[in-house]
């Protein structure tokens, strides 16, 4: 009976693990020889564990992933390595993408954050690669789409200037003893004692013009209420001098600063704050700034689809964390990308009296 009753039943395939490539940069200081040697005896294929040491090499990673037919690409090396990595493999192949995910390994760690990342031990990599594997840990999350890469935010204003700060810094310091006081937390905050806070407090601020490009933008209160009515398309969202000017999909900008709190709020939009705010006042509220709970009525928070940022001069931008210079124009939309995750990520609500021109 027992025979009979299993012969009728249906049987199941065992279920394919997806084959998961994973890039590395090579500069990141936490990417070294026992994170490396940890990943290839933890890949099936430890020939699908790569090290980028270039733009140019990644781009020759990005074909040689997409030859190999992987189902999964994790990066490791922080925000900038994930956008890269997508970036490569989106303009070769901008369809039929493989999900993309990340290694806890940079300094910039905020979409590690977002999707749930392990620490970066070997029991914590080895974690996040079997979730890579797995074919129900699937989510979705919004990526801004700017001067041809993707990114979680990019903008303008103090976040670009701290960046431009910080590799300075980093460059100045490379080849003395205290180099290995410029990376990570203590490097920004030696970059902001020593550059940025001068700099914010006497070189004029940028001016700014930004226009709506999209779908009705609405401007939100820090619970995510609406603020007045919304702004069609071609409206001006704002125009002035600006202490930032930054877009983000992601609520977290790095280093636990929860700098986009309604980033998390629709899935049909992200979010844009706008800030003409002084850097004493900054200071003097960085607690509230960490938890995302900062309340300014210098401060403006939109949520859109689409947006162009005009500055009245050349200005730094920075696009997922990596340093732009000489930019006087820069148009930000947004497109959806297929994620492994090792947490749930928030629910998002959609509200369809936004979506009426």
């Amino acid at each position: 009976m027992f025979l009979a009753l299993n012969q009728l039943s249906p049987q199941r395939e065992p279920t394919r693990k997806r084959k998961v490539a994973i890039v590395l940069n090579g500069n990141a200081r936490a990417v070294n020889e026992r994170v490396v040697r940890d990943l290839r005896e933890l890949l099936r294929t430890p020939s699908d564990l790569y090290v980028s040491q270039s733009l140019d090499q990644g781009k020759f990673i990005a074909r040689h992933i997409i030859n190999r037919g992987c189902d999964v690409v994790l990066s490791g090396g922080g925000d900038g390595t994930f956008c890269q990595v997508v970036s490569d493999i989106t303009a070769l192949r901008p369809h039929r993408l493989p999900l993309f995910g990340v290694l806890r390994l940079g300094t910039g760690n905020a979409l590690a954050t977002v999707l749930g990342a392990s620490r970066s031990t070997r029991d914590g990599m080895a974690s996040d690669l079997q979730q890579a594997q797995r074919p129900s840990a699937e989510s979705e999350i919004n990526l801004l789409r700017v001067k041809g890469r993707l990114a979680p935010f990019a903008g303008t204003g103090l976040d670009s200037l701290i960046l431009s700060d910080y590799n300075a810094t980093k460059r100045s310091l490379e080849r003395t003893p205290f180099s290995w006081f410029t990376t990570g937390g203590p490097g920004y905050a030696l970059a902001v004692a020593t550059r940025s806070l001068w700099r914010f407090t006497l070189e004029p601020l940028p001016h700014v013009i930004i226009h709506n490009d999209g779908a009705p933008a609405q401007r939100v209160d820090l619970q995510g209420r609406p603020l007045g009515d919304s702004i069609a398309r071609g409206g001006i969202l704002y125009q002035g001098p600006v202490a930032i000017a930054a877009a983000s999909t992601i609520p977290y900008y790095g280093l636990g600063l929860r700098l986009f709190p309604q980033a998390d709020q629709r899935r049909d939009r992200f979010q844009l704050r706008v800030g003409n705010v002084s850097v004493m006042s900054v200071l003097s509220q960085l607690p509230a700034l960490f938890a995302g709970t900062l309340q300014d009525s210098r401060i403006h928070d939109f949520l859109c689809t689409a947006v162009t940022i005009r500055a009245t001069l050349p200005t730094t931008f920075q696009i997922g964390g990596d340093e732009i210079g000489g930019q006087s124009s820069v148009s930000i939309g947004m497109t959806r990308m297929r994620v492994v995750t090792g947490a749930a990520l928030p629910p998002r609500h959609h509200d369809a009296s936004l979506d009426a021109a």
